[in-house]
């Protein structure tokens, strides 16, 4: 299962003089993004101050699990062919690995970890592979046995603990509140079955009994239990197959009034009302899966598979039906520019605050469709309003109205009644969402990207933060003063708020904010 792994490099050889370390940086990244899968990864700087100037002296990127071995092998193949004292940080989720050195050799032990797949919690894995296997009633094939031990034996699991993951993965239905309900969708999916043959008189209990008695006893639901769920739903069948009969003497007679048009039509629109029902039914069922998870469980979504042909839902409509209740329960998704927010609305949904501003910038920049060019105040107008009304909401609705763009408007409009120039306006604009603070002997005011405030407890309008925006996020958080008036204009007229209005740039004052 690929994660995503950040890493740190940095150059610490005291030997080095700037211009080489700078250099090495350079080379470095270069080397990486030669990797296969590495090309559109986002590498930022670290900077230090040596030789009473500030230079580049590594580099932090994040990359997936599975590029993992790749990446060593460079890093590994550097330090052979130019051993320079290098620290080296790898986070695998809680799990943070460093090592300081400047021998090839050293990086081997991680290789061989990456390789073996010990970093990756190899019980999850193995799980996740028995799983797959487990599919009818818990049992596993002698083939697949055989294909889990090599497994096991590759990841390095005791028998012992294999034995007990192989249970956990073929019992589905582990309590006996489990085997009631799994037992009673089966018992109702089978009469469904035989009211849709829809021939002959009702079936008596020894025509379908047997089997479903079989499944009891390979379940460990003791037999009267079952017996009495099956008469359960042996007595409706009964009466259902009653009233089905009289009501087919009443059409007969009620047919023989109407004419071949007007049975037409009826029977038209009868069907055109089942099918809709059907579609409700299965709507429904929609919304009692997704009630407490944007997507639904493996258990959960076996039941929505089996609904679905129970009631002839085509696939093409059970998923245009799951999109929907999905966008109502937890906000919509739509683009006009084919911009996937679904990884972004998760985020928000599970409060990941951090890593749902990274993302905003990568929608954004999809949006924009911009290949590794800075944002400009003409680009800026690209972003379609369905997009951004699109984020706004994502973010509004997760915050309850602390963050969004919206919040951001109105802290704007608050410090245009505030200030009348324009300059102490964006200074004072930036200062109340906390993305600054007030200049000092020592500083500009402007804080580094990861000192902002990734949670609630943030100013109102703290997020999204505008880091698309930003010419660079490797030593502050710095919005050039143009872009940033076009960004508040075009929210404006994407996203009117009453009495909001961003006036034009006067071109006589500076374009940066410092």
């Amino acid at each position: 299962m690929a994660q995503d792994i950040a890493f740190l490099i940095k150059f610490v050889d005291p030997q080095y003089k700037s211009d080489d370390v700078a250099t090495e940086v350079h080379y470095l990244i270069e080397d990486l993004r030669d990797l296969d899968g590495m090309s559109q990864t986002r590498f930022e700087h670290i900077s230090e101050i040596r030789d009473v100037a500030e230079i580049r002296v590594g580099v932090t990127f994040v990359a997936h699990s599975d590029l993992l071995g790749p990446i060593l092998r460079r890093l590994r193949d550097r330090l052979y062919y130019n051993p320079i004292e290098t620290y080296f940080q790898f986070q695998i989720s809680d799990l943070v690995l460093q090592i300081q050195t400047h021998q090839a050799d050293d990086l081997m032990g991680f290789m061989a970890a990456a390789q073996s797949g010990l970093l990756f919690a190899p019980e999850r894995d193995y799980l996740a592979e028995a799983e797959t296997y487990s599919r009818t009633q818990g049992e596993l094939s002698p083939t697949e046995l055989d294909n889990l031990n090599l497994l096991r034996q590759r990841l390095g699991i005791p028998a012992e603990e294999a034995e007990v993951l192989n249970a956990r993965a073929a019992s589905p239905y582990p309590t006996k509140a489990d085997k009631h309900r799994h037992f009673e969708d089966i018992t109702a999916a089978e009469f469904s079955r035989l009211r849709a043959m829809d021939e002959g008189p009702p079936f008596a209990p020894k025509d379908i009994w047997p089997v479903l008695q079989e499944l009891a006893e390979n379940l460990g639901l003791p037999v009267l239990e079952a017996e009495a769920i099956y008469q359960t739903h042996q007595q409706r069948y009964d009466n259902d197959f009653r009233l089905k009969t009289e009501q087919t003497a009443a059409k007969t007679a009620e047919d023989n009034r109407l004419s071949a048009a007007a049975r037409a039509e009826a029977e038209r629109q009868k069907q055109a009302q089942q099918a809709q029902e059907r579609l409700n039914q299965y709507r429904n069922l929609c919304r009692q899966t997704m009630a407490n998870s944007i997507y639904p469980s493996e258990f959960d979504q076996g039941r929505l598979d089996q609904a679905r042909r129970l009631w002839g839902v085509s696939m093409a409509q059970a998923l245009q039906l799951e999109a929907e209740v999905r966008d109502e329960l937890y906000g919509g998704v739509a683009s006009a520019a084919g911009v996937d927010y679904n990884r972004l609305r998760t985020l928000l949904h599970q409060q990941a605050w951090h890593e749902a501003d990274m993302e905003t910038e990568v929608v954004i920049l999809k949006a924009l469709n911009l290949d590794m060019q800075l944002v400009t105040a003409a680009t800026v107008e690209r972003l379609p309003a369905v997009d951004l009304a699109t984020i706004d909401a994502l973010w509004t609705r997760y915050s309850k109205g602390r963050f969004g763009f919206k919040a951001q408007q109105q802290v704007y409009r608050a410090q245009q009644q505030i200030q009348a120039d324009d300059r102490q306006r964006w200074v004072a604009y930036e200062q109340a969402l906390g993305w600054r603070e007030a200049p000092s002997l020592f500083s500009r005011g402007h804080k580094p990207y990861h000192d902002l405030n990734f949670s609630l407890e943030a100013p109102q309008g703290h997020l999204p933060t505008w880091r698309w925006c930003c010419p660079s996020l490797s030593d502050r958080y710095k919005i050039n003063l143009e872009v940033m008036a076009a960004v508040m204009h075009h929210l404006n007229e994407c996203m009117p708020l009453e009495a909001v209005a961003v006036p034009a740039l006067d071109t006589a004052l500076p374009t940066q904010i410092v």
